[in-house]
């Protein structure tokens, strides 16, 4: 029967719910949309955090695989995470503490042609076939690499597809495997397909090719040093550290690499091999920025629970009498709140789907904000975890939200609520303890907005820094394009490469063209590496590795580089004349006298043996290897490489497979886009177009990383200052609706407008000050956090202390005005008068 009762009075309290959101919907919209969106946006920042942090790779075994990273004399090789061959061999031959190692390179761009003509462009995986088997990956239909496809890379001609692109141009079709299709010049036979969840090593690559990792010959002239990605599979009850040592021990016995060492790793020293988590290696860069904003989005949350909290507590004020009532009539302070609680729960289940909703939208919107480049992007999903998150969340809201008028319930006092009439209850305990948690709360959030403000405008200052970072080059009104071709000789291009250059020229707008293997942000050219006397000690020789480019004369004034020493490379530079090179300051400084111009260098290109320094140019700041590895801050944070600037008129042999155009023109550069393709398509039909671009968008696609945590920290900054506004805005509204008595009172002994006004911002400014006190004290040991992710700016920068109580200041002014001119208006005759 007690049973019975209970879901009685439980139907009796819904009806009773749904009879008061039917009478006033604001008291119910209000607070759930607040919910929604605390909830919803937290749980987007959890499904984030939790598919790209927590998630387990998608493998088998995932946290027996570690990714290696090789350094020599403390240096790390030239392409991050990466390991040589000799190593990679040695270990490989003899493992004790791993059961396979697997290696990948760069993904590269290739054109493929399947059998009916159609031509497209593919990213293209090279992976070695042990890699596959260390993932524990099987195909979805025929086969992996064998392992003597990889030894005989150019006769075996096979290639497994990825699952989207064999859905894509073969339909599905089950018997795909042993037809055949071109890619670049290669004729290629399908051997197998793989399954729709792998993405390696990353989601745009659409097909892979064998691998194969050289074997340093014993005394050879050349010996063929490999750089590469690399993972390995733990034994069972193997720890990463002593894989690691057994890599080191094995490196160090391999054969030596020789000069070859010192242009991947700049130096020849004694060789350490590290071992990370694979999952930990492939979201190190993107850990830090998470982190902060998984905070972030929380104090957005206790924010909009802390509103809620405060509506809740202003509907339990107004309806003190109504309780009172049902005291009096035999109702027990248990059924009251159970009352408050079902409201609660109403509500709270309400905003707990409708946030569900806005997380899977939010979702949606992932990856359009995020950059491309963003890991595990595919791990994101609104899964069983993500949705059990939401709902923690919302019984939380439910609890806490029933919780305080269930309090105030309980501390209610029947004799004064009934003698007090429903506007102004009277000076009781409960008014005064409730008054203090309506104030604390929105201490609380204004406190919360000043963090997050604090933040933001730190991180707004860095990305100015950024935009303004001297990068050594002058990238506004500059139109680039970004070219790839099977790796061909540069004196088999230049003819349709000089004649584009020349009609380019001609264009009104343009001011200067040129073009070369290296492109800021894009690529590099090649990496080269020797051995020559030091111009600073005679009696010793100095190991140099450096960035090596192939460029034309005018590449220097149309990417604006400026020459700090000597001349830059021109026309007179030719095939007949002394072989000249440019070198950057950080080339010169490393390896060069204090005077560089006229140094001698001892490089081997084709039959040249020495090359003398003409010039030297600013660094470009583009992150060391560009697209090979992300860099944090477009590069401008990275250590300046050392580069060297070659003529191809000098060096036509010189094989390229990249190749830039840069058009320095007027304010409008972006328009000559439509001219330089067709151009290109005439003169160089070789050269298949990847991107054209300004190099200002690929200066900003650099910063696509900071310039997101900026704007999402900006997001929950703005969201948190407007939910602080419209709770400043209703409390105001509450206290000055409490003492309007008070108000009346002092208007008939002669109160100006300007007295009453100042009584009422009174309440204002006492929580305006004390949530900035809190808020700046707070923010000033948190703001460490975001140390990683800031660039040209402390972290206690005065700059942005001060602008956060400016801004805070002219929110609350605004939040308070509406509040305070009602309360001047008040008629000492209405608000005297007893109802």
């Amino acid at each position: 029967m007690n049973g019975i009762r209970w879901v009685d009075g439980l139907a009796q309290d819904l009806r009773y719910v749904r009879r008061q959101l039917r009478r006033s919907p604001g008291s119910g919209i209000v607070p759930m949309l607040m919910m929604a969106l605390g909830i919803g946006a937290t749980t987007t920042l959890f499904s984030l955090t939790y598919g790209v942090l927590l998630k387990p790779l998608p493998w088998s075994e995932p946290d027996r695989i570690v990714r290696l990273q090789e350094t020599r004399g403390g240096s790390p090789g030239r392409v991050p995470w990466t390991i040589s061959n000799t190593t990679y061999h040695a270990w490989r031959e003899r493992p004790a503490t791993i059961e396979g190692i697997g290696g990948w390179m760069r993904s590269q761009l290739m054109t493929m042609t399947v059998g009916s003509g159609e031509v497209e462009r593919l990213v293209v995986g090279r992976v070695t076939p042990s890699l596959l088997r260390v993932l524990r990956v099987q195909p979805r239909a025929g086969r992996l690499f064998a392992e003597d496809e990889a030894t005989a890379r150019e006769a075996a001609g096979v290639v497994v597809l990825a699952f989207g692109l064999w859905q894509r141009r073969f339909g599905g079709d089950p018997d795909v495997i042993g037809r055949t299709l071109r890619l670049d010049d290669r004729l290629l036979t399908i051997v197998g397909v793989m399954e729709e969840d792998l993405a390696f090593p990353d989601r745009e690559t659409q097909a892979w090719l064998p691998l194969e990792i050289a074997r340093v010959r014993t005394g050879a002239d050349v010996i063929p040093g490999q750089i590469f990605n690399a993972v390995a599979r733990l034994r069972d009850g193997v720890t990463a550290q002593q894989a690691a040592s057994e890599a080191t021990a094995r490196g160090r016995a391999a054969p030596s690499l020789g000069t070859a060492g010192v242009a991947l790793f700049g130096s020849s020293g004694a060789i350490a091999v590290a071992a990370m988590p694979a999952r930990d290696a492939l979201t190190a860069d993107v850990r830090p920025a998470l982190i902060v904003l998984l905070a972030a989005v929380g104090l957005i949350f206790s924010t909009a629970l802390a509103s809620v909290l405060v509506l809740q507590a202003s509907r339990a004020m107004k309806r003190r009498r109504e309780m009172a009532v049902r005291m009096a009539i035999g109702a027990g302070a248990g059924r009251l709140a159970r009352q408050w609680l079902v409201e609660s729960a109403t509500l709270g289940v309400g905003g707990g789907t409708v946030g569900l909703l806005v997380a899977a939208g939010l979702h949606r919107l992932l990856p359009v904000v995020l950059p491309p480049d963003f890991p595990r992007m595919d791990e994101v999903a609104i899964d069983t975890q993500v949705a059990g998150f939401a709902s923690v969340l919302t019984l939380a809201a439910i609890i806490a939200c029933g919780l305080v008028p269930a309090l105030q319930v309980r501390d209610q006092s029947l004799i004064e609520s009934l003698a007090g009439d429903a506007t102004a209850p009277g000076p009781g305990a409960a008014t005064t303890r409730s008054t203090r948690v309506l104030t604390a709360m929105m201490v609380a959030q204004v406190a919360i907005a000043c963090v997050l403000l604090v933040g933001t405008v730190l991180l707004a200052r860095s990305f100015t820094a950024l935009l303004a970072a001297d990068r050594g080059f002058n990238p506004h009104d500059v139109l680039t394009a970004h070219l790839t071709t099977k790796k061909t000789p540069f004196a088999l291009l230049s003819g349709g490469v000089e004649r584009a250059q020349q009609r380019l020229q001609a264009l009104p707008a343009v001011v200067d063209v040129g073009f070369g293997n290296a492109l800021p942000f894009v690529t590099t050219g090649g990496l080269g590496g020797f051995t020559m006397p030091s111009p600073k000690d005679p009696d010793s020789k100095v190991q140099v590795q450096t960035l090596m480019r192939t460029v034309s004369p005018e590449y220097f004034p149309a990417l604006g580089l400026r020459v700090i020493a000597g001349r830059a490379l021109d026309r007179a530079d030719t095939a007949s004349s002394r072989p000249v090179v440019v070198v950057n300051r950080t080339f010169a400084a490393q390896y060069l006298d204090v005077d560089p111009i006229g140094t001698v260098l001892p490089i081997a290109i084709g039959a040249r043996r020495e090359w003398e320094v003409v010039g030297v140019v600013d660094e470009v700041r583009q992150g060391g290897l560009s697209g090979l590895a992300p860099a944090a801050f477009g590069g401008v944070a990275d250590p300046p490489q050392p580069e060297m600037f070659f003529t191809y008129s000098q060096s036509p042999d010189n094989a390229v497979s990249e190749l830039a155009y840069v058009i320095r023109g007027g304010a409008s550069s972006a328009s000559l886009a439509p001219m330089l393709r067709a151009i290109l398509r005439e003169e160089a039909p070789s050269l298949a177009i990847d991107s054209v671009m300004t190099m200002e968008d690929r200066v900003m696609h650099s910063l696509a990383r900071p310039r997101t945590y900026a704007v999402l920290l900006g997001g929950f900054a703005l969201f948190a200052v407007a939910i602080a506004a419209v709770g400043l805005f209703g409390v105001m509204s509450y206290i000055a609706t409490q003492r309007t008595r008070e108000i009346g009172i002092r208007t008939a002994l002669g109160a100006q407008p300007h007295d009453i006004m100042r009584l009422v911002t009174r309440e204002a400014l006492a929580i305006y000050t004390g949530g900035l006190v809190i808020g700046l004290a707070a923010a000033f040991f948190l703001v460490k956090s975001l140390a990683p992710l800031l660039y040209g700016v402390s972290i206690h920068d005065a700059t942005s202390f001060i602008a956060v109580p400016i801004i805070l200041s002219v929110v609350v002014a605004v939040a308070c005005v509406v509040p305070a001119r009602r309360a001047t208006r008040v008629s000492p005759l209405v608000a005297l008068r007893h109802e």
